[in-house]
């Protein structure tokens, strides 16, 4: 709910991908039981979600008037300034949480300064490029392969509710869950500078313990009925 709060478009398309993924990929719990909690939860963004919300999210839908695609301070410009940052810079690039220190000291905007003009220092609007632009490629690499392991992890939990029982049951419903908030995670991070915020450790953290739960509940002499408390 705080990216409704915040107004974000980004986690509108985020909101999207995740309802999405519960009502197509979420096999561990009943259609019908999806679509009434998807039901439910829109409804709630509905209701919560405020006028300027809304405007913002029309933006989407009518480009041409998204000062996105056309201002110097847009996305567009940032993630491009971004890509050239990566690209100076392939190894070690500029450098943790400097993104906004380049925007105002090596970027072509901020040769604007010395006419006097006012150049803003602001973030890269999106993890991946942030990223890249400050840890470099290698940095990037092991950033996007951290995820994608992630990613996997969940799918080979998931897939124990089909060869044991009840407590791989809970394990996969577990898993899934925690795909959803990954999802959601990785959909947002497009819009959003999220390289260094908690919630991606902590997604990252409960799914390295599932995974090692999962693991002991699988080995011969492992809790295969019964519930799984975590």
């Amino acid at each position: 709910m705080g990216l409704i709060r915040s107004g974000s478009r980004g986690g509108f398309i985020a909101l999207l991908a995740v309802a999405l993924f519960v009502l197509l990929g979420f096999t561990t719990i009943s259609a019908r039981a999806r679509l009434m909690g998807l039901v439910a939860i829109l409804a709630v963004v509905f209701t919560a979600a405020s006028d300027r919300y809304w405007q913002q999210i029309q933006t989407i839908f009518n480009p041409q008037q998204d000062y996105n695609l056309t201002s110097d301070e847009g996305r567009i410009k940032v993630w491009k300034r971004g890509l050239a940052y990566m690209i100076d810079s392939p190894v070690l690039g500029v450098g943790g949480q400097n993104f906004a220190v380049a925007e105002g000291t090596i970027s072509p905007l901020a040769r604007l300064q010395e006419r006097g003009r006012g150049v803003r220092w602001g973030a890269a609007h999106n993890t991946f490029i942030q990223v890249g632009a400050e840890l470099g490629v290698p940095g990037l690499l092991l950033f996007m392969g951290v995820i994608a392991a992630a990613f996997g992890s969940l799918r080979r939990v998931t897939r124990l509710a089909g060869r044991s029982g009840p407590a791989a049951g809970d394990l996969s419903r577990l898993a899934q869950a925690l795909t959803a908030a990954l999802i959601g995670f990785v959909t947002g991070s497009v819009f959003l500078s999220l390289a260094y915020h908690d919630i991606l450790y902590t997604l990252l953290a409960f799914t390295l313990a599932l995974a090692k739960i999962a693991h002991h509940a699988d080995t011969p002499g492992g809790p295969r009925s019964g519930r799984v408390s975590i």
